[in-house]
């Protein structure tokens, strides 16, 4: 039976498909990812879940976090997705390899993008990755990354307390320059030319990072990248929906809505109204 969200233009025969995009993160860092999706491709639809009531995933085993990110993405699929979106670090380390392989829609994660992304900027090869404990202990980037390029020298940090204080809406203020300052001192000894902000929570505090490293250390953001992962996958599978339709955005938390909403409202730069999802 043919799909009522999938059409075609009678004028060039290109696939156009209404369903909209999942995203989904630990809490509201995965937004971040968000942003930048929507900058480059503002006709889609998109469902956005935080698991705020499990945070933070960064602590957990790898089989939890694959798990609880198996039931969003279930819960995603029954919602008629046509791409599931782990805006998560921690979680793409954990889940991707597994749900690429099981889920019946394309899956993107944001290590990989991030990575390739690192290895452009950095022309000295000495490349610093933050991230939650989970994504660092994965070694995710620092496999990536030398496969792109051998003499690359990956240090790695764990921050987790940067998504805490995300997730209590703290960026900007002076306690939040002074924990960036005193987790990034590790850094100072090591001479990269180029920092990835391995956790979605973390470019939320991009002032404070940057503050701390200097203007001569590239920042990357791997939702940047992530976006144009997003935009070509859809590209090859004919998966962009009409420019008239119209839009849906839905957000969703497993925690307090109004926590999340207060939040996303700053980070985004609209308001949003949240939903409080049970699974």
């Amino acid at each position: 039976m043919q799909d009522n969200n999938v059409i075609e233009t009678k004028e060039e025969g290109i696939l156009l498909d209404n369903r909209p995009i999942g995203v989904m993160d630990s809490g509201v860092g995965g937004l971040t990812v968000l942003k930048e999706i929507t900058k480059i491709l503002p006709n889609e639809s998109y469902i956005f879940i935080g698991d705020q009531a499990n945070l933070p995933y960064g602590q957990k085993s790898s089989e939890t976090v694959r798990k609880l990110t198996k039931r969003i993405a279930d819960y995603l699929v029954e919602q008629n997705i046509k791409m599931f979106v782990i805006a998560c670090n921690t979680a793409t380390a954990a889940a991707y390899e597994y749900l690429k392989k099981i889920l019946p829609i394309p899956v993107i994660g944001v290590i990989e993008p991030g990575a390739q992304m690192a290895v452009e900027a950095s022309k000295s090869g000495e490349i610093g990755v933050i991230a939650t404990n989970g994504t660092v202990r994965s070694g995710d980037y620092q496999r990536l990354i030398k496969q792109a390029n051998r003499s690359a020298v990956v240090s790695s940090l764990g921050c987790p307390e940067f998504v805490t204080m995300v997730e209590e809406g703290l960026a900007g203020t002076v306690e939040a320059q002074v924990a960036v300052n005193n987790r990034l001192a590790w850094f100072m000894d090591k001479p990269i030319d180029t920092l990835v902000m391995g956790c979605t929570h973390f470019p939320i505090l991009k002032n404070e990072i940057q503050n701390v490293m200097g203007n001569a250390v590239t920042l990357i953001d791997p939702g940047v990248a992530t976006a144009q992962q997003v935009k070509a996958k859809l590209a090859a599978h004919d998966g962009f929906a009409p420019a008239q339709k119209q839009r849906v955005r839905r957000f969703y938390t497993t925690g307090n809505p109004a926590d999340f909403a207060k939040v996303a409202d700053k980070l985004l730069g609209t308001p949003i109204s949240a939903v409080k999802l049970d699974i």
